[in-house]
């Protein structure tokens, strides 16, 4: 059986669902029909350490909505893609891209239209509140509610795998 700890050794590739993930899954609607969506800044810490450690990410959501795309941009995600529930073909399109078999991608996601990538990728990861069926989908449900900083011990499992975490705190120990 492979542990946590090798799934996470593996991995260069994070993707992540966006709507009950790295938001609440609340939108707050206007009266002209816009929505609004509050990220947790802890999650957006962890996609730069991420990205300066050589890991990509990919932000997958099924809601086409100018937040997620606001986000990814302020982020560095340079795979953001929205709109779409269908997200299995995306993940294909990902490791064609980037030259990865799925064993070498983590997936965090929180409802069914994540089961077909979390079913295939190398770490399935999601957060505590995440429907049944996708916990039992998962190597690693994280306690941690989606919105509420989901991403960032994801992303630190897999950095304190590959031995880079160090790198990361020393940049804010100088």
């Amino acid at each position: 059986m492979i542990t946590l700890q090798e799934r996470a050794k593996a991995i260069r590739l994070v993707c992540t669902d966006v709507d009950g993930v790295l938001t609440t899954g609340q939108l707050h609607f206007g009266a002209d029909g816009t929505h609004t969506k509050a990220f947790h800044v802890r999650d957006g810490a962890a996609t730069v350490y991420l990205q300066r450690c050589g890991i990509k990410v990919a932000f997958i959501s099924g809601l086409d909505s100018p937040s997620t795309w606001a986000r990814a941009k302020h982020l560095g995600v340079e795979d953001c893609f929205a709109g779409d529930l269908t997200k299995g073909p995306i993940l294909a399109q990902l490791c064609a891209k980037y030259g990865l078999s799925p064993e070498q991608v983590a997936h965090l996601g929180d409802d069914l239209p994540d089961l077909p990538i979390l079913r295939r990728v190398g770490l399935a990861c999601c957060p505590e509140d995440a429907v049944e069926e996708v916990q039992c989908m998962c190597h690693f449900v994280v306690p941690v509610r989606g919105g509420q900083g989901v991403l960032r011990p994801v992303a630190e499992l897999i950095l304190k795998a590959q031995e880079l975490w160090d790198g990361v705190v020393g940049r804010y120990m100088e």
